[in-house]
């Protein structure tokens, strides 16, 4: 009995640090987990390289410092539009966080509630060229 107890605490450990290791609620996130949270929650619709390939969701690139719903080569919905602004990292941190908050009405049904992913996404966002 007591090498499970040995056992199951070393497990316990190992999972802890590993989650630590790959940032946690609180902890930072790694370089580089930017590309991979964008490419598994936004690139089927805005593309891998953010250049709006997903086919549902228009252009990331250059998104930062330019007016919400301002491509003339994506249909935006009224909400989006009626929403307005400029992509700023916190106009963005506050999109991903809850789309509908910020635009209701507006398609983009997907979140990010974690702060870390939400500014690794964004960071991310800003190498888009």
């Amino acid at each position: 009995m007591r090498w499970k107890v040995l056992a199951f605490g070393a497990a316990a450990a190992a999972l802890l640090s590993a989650t630590a290791a790959l940032g946690g609620p609180q902890g930072d996130l790694p370089a580089g987990r930017g590309a991979v949270l964008f490419e598994n929650r936004c690139a089927r619709c805005h593309g891998v390289k953010g250049d709006g390939d997903g086919g549902l969701g228009p252009s990331l690139i250059g998104v930062l410092g330019r007016p919400a719903a301002s491509r003339a080569d994506y249909v935006y919905t009224d909400a989006l539009k009626a929403a307005g602004g400029l992509w700023t990292a916190e106009t963005l941190d506050t999109y991903l966080a809850d789309p509908q908050a910020f635009a209701p009405g507006g398609e983009m049904d997907v979140n990010s509630p974690d702060p870390a992913e939400r500014a690794a996404i964004i960071e991310h966002i800003a190498t888009l060229k």
